[in-house]
């Protein structure tokens, strides 16, 4: 697929000029079987609909690239509609023993494609970053907020010549509303990302969030001006007075081939400050996927090896670390996090993990994937971690099956993990598993 793909959702636009049929024929046969997948999760146009139960007796607390229950019971229904410049999508969930409320409309949207960009509304998910296992700025650790923004649709690059040499670049920004259970009720969060191709296969990726607005606090044209050009005083003053939170990101990634061999590495770093004009105090993450086809019949095996630090130093690979920083802010208290999950890291500031991958995909789409994880949560004992008020460990072995029956899609996972005490979901059991089953209407 042509252009940048560390920002998720990818548009269908860049996804499906790049598979068409005439072209993909000389590809192997790993390669073939991985398009036809692809092809076959096109929206067609027109309606669709989907059922979705998922059940588990202990919701994950590294959720991944992937969309597990986030509670006991999790029922949702979704009917959609795609048509060339608008589409539409309407999820009602309900979820058991949650805090909040039980039924919520998580990945519902609308979207209005106008020329080569989108206007959206809608609760949707994010990935940002090149992360498998973990990402640093946002994720799906918690739940989407309802938010508005627009995005570029095909990645091409600029014809003009003072700007084609970017390559091929996407374009995301949003403004997303954080809800009423936190310290600053209806804080908003505005996002902004750029991605860039400039040599085939780097990409390059560029984030900001900025926390800012909310019941009592200002919110007219100064604070947003102040916030969105941040350089030297105008954000970051340190008194009651500065327009809000922020935090900005830069993550690389190169992919390449050895034979019939597939090879991508990549790193994030997330910057909780800025000094001067220079980012300062970044979290870290670094991961190398390597992929293998196996067979004739378009079989592969893939491993990833993700290591991810959500503790501050000065500069990217050293300096003076600062405890509790990442995530939180003196005046938005309730910090980077939303509905009781960080926004980014799983087991939120200061925390590592070590994680290592191994997925078998045949060429049908069934899915066997064993992932071992090894953390250190909260190591600098700060109590503005919101998974553990202490320095524990957290070591796991996660396995997980897919496949497509007759009567839909099903996928099982079962976790060992080490008893954690944790103050999102209290003592964690020793086995976890859960179930997942979906109908395609």
């Amino acid at each position: 697929i042509d252009g940048p793909l560390n920002t998720w959702p990818i548009s269908w636009k860049q996804i499906t000029k790049s598979i068409n049929v005439t072209e993909y024929e000389r590809y192997p046969s790993h390669v073939m079987s991985a398009i036809d997948r692809v092809r076959d999760k096109i929206p067609r146009k027109g309606f669709r609909g989907s059922a979705t139960l998922r059940y588990t007796n202990e919701p994950n607390l590294v959720r991944g690239f992937s969309n597990m229950a986030r509670s006991d019971t999790d029922l949702s229904a979704s009917v959609g509609f795609t048509e060339e410049s608008i589409e539409a999508n309407v999820t009602v969930n309900y979820r058991d023993n949650v805090i909040n409320n039980n039924v919520n409309f998580d990945s519902s949207y609308i979207a209005a494609h106008i020329g080569n960009w989108s206007l959206y509304a809608g609760a949707i998910d994010r990935w940002w970053g090149p992360g498998q296992d973990n990402t640093l700025l946002l994720g799906t650790n918690a739940r989407p907020m309802m938010s508005a923004g627009f995005r570029r649709n095909d990645p091409k690059a600029f014809k003009s010549k003072w700007l084609n040499w970017i390559g091929p670049w996407t374009w995301d920004m949003f403004v997303a509303n954080m809800g009423d259970n936190r310290e600053i009720p209806d804080a908003l969060m505005a996002g902004i990302r750029l991605g860039i191709e400039p040599i085939k296969n780097l990409e390059i990726g560029l984030s900001r969030t900025m926390q800012l607005c909310g019941q009592g606090r200002p919110c007219n044209f100064n604070t947003w001006t102040k916030s969105i050009i941040a350089i030297g005083d105008l954000d970051n003053t340190g008194s009651v007075n500065e327009p809000g939170n922020q935090l900005a990101s830069i993550d690389l990634s190169y992919s390449f081939n050895i034979d019939d061999k597939s090879f991508k590495i990549y790193a994030e770093g997330t910057a909780e400050d800025e000094h001067i004009i220079v980012p300062f105090q970044f979290a870290r993450l670094i991961g190398v996927t390597y992929t293998n086809p196996v067979g004739e019949k378009g079989d592969k095996i893939s491993l990833n090896i993700e290591l991810s630090d959500s503790g501050n130093v000065a500069a990217w690979l050293f300096g003076r670390r600062r405890a509790g920083i990442i995530y939180n802010h003196f005046i938005y208290k309730s910090g980077h996090r939303f509905d009781g999950r960080t926004l980014g890291h799983s087991f939120d500031n200061d925390s590592k993990l070590a994680s290592i991958t191994a997925a078998y995909t045949r060429h049908n789409g069934d899915t066997y994937r064993f992932s071992l994880r090894n953390a250190n949560i909260n190591f600098d004992d700060t109590p503005r971690n919101i998974v553990s008020f202490n320095r524990q460990k957290y070591q796991s072995a996660e396995f997980s099956a897919s496949k497509a029956l007759n009567f839909g899609f099903i996928e099982i996972n079962v976790t060992f993990q080490t008893k954690a005490r944790t103050l999102t979901q209290d003592i964690l059991p020793r086995l976890a598993g859960g179930l997942t089953w979906r109908i395609d209407i």
